[in-house]
């Protein structure tokens, strides 16, 4: 059975200490500001004399974007960058569909729930959740292998990001990266290593949000890992 982020006892000082830091700051731990409700989209019941249609696959260039604010832009509660992760991948990639289903403070345990009901249509579907999940002590591993599986299973291909670096907590944001890098190796899942793109202190909107120059890289080595899996899309 997957493994579970648990925080262990020994950060749980340092753990209170982000949150308090991030409270100040008037912004909700990797969020920006509190999770937006989307209802699920559900797919129209059919009647049972009816066979059940295959997944939608979209064209050969889409891609559906999951993930919490990082993903979104998001930052200082209810601000957004200027040019968001999905605005910037349709600049880097205009032959890609972007759907964007990110949400401000949103988890991949809260949003696996709702995953198997939604419909897509994107060839490529993009998870990037962690944060919020290390710091809450949720299971974030046994979320993203659902949502990697249906996805999968819907004839889709995933990608999985690694975490941003953040001002703040480094320790749990290793605990939450080292979950999902587990996932994307057991599972041998396309992975776009975040925390390996470089970001000086002035480069953050906040203590745990990058700001425009450094959501920019981000967007450019996901894009780069988005080349391996569809080449004809660049």
């Amino acid at each position: 059975m997957p493994c579970s982020i648990r925080i262990p006892t020994r950060h749980a000082r340092r753990l209170q200490a982000f949150a308090l830091a991030a409270a100040a700051l008037g912004v909700t731990l990797a969020a920006g500001c509190s999770p937006s409700r989307v209802a699920p989209i559900v797919a129209p019941v059919r009647s049972a004399a009816t066979d059940a249609p295959g997944p939608k696959l979209g064209a050969a260039c889409s891609v559906e974007l999951y993930g919490d604010s990082i993903l979104h832009g998001g930052y200082l509660g209810d601000r957004r960058l200027r040019e968001p992760p999905a605005d910037a991948l349709r600049r880097l990639r205009p032959r890609y569909r972007v759907v964007d289903r990110t949400v401000n403070g949103e988890t991949a345990s809260a949003r696996s729930a709702s995953f198997a009901s939604e419909e897509r249509v994107g060839r490529i579907v993009v998870i990037e959740h962690g944060l919020n999940d290390a710091m809450q002590g949720l299971p974030l591993e046994s979320a993203l292998r659902a949502m990697v599986a249906k996805a999968r299973a819907e004839g889709r291909q995933v990608v999985l990001t690694g975490l941003s670096r953040t001002l703040t907590g480094t320790e749990v944001r290793a605990l939450g990266d080292a979950a999902v890098r587990r996932v994307a190796r057991d599972l041998a899942v396309p992975f776009a290593d975040w925390g390996s793109v470089p970001v000086r202190a002035t480069e953050m909107a906040d203590i745990l949000h990058p700001a425009q120059a450094y959501s920019g890289r981000l967007v450019e080595h996901l894009a780069r890992v988005l080349d391996t899996v569809a080449p004809e899309c660049v």
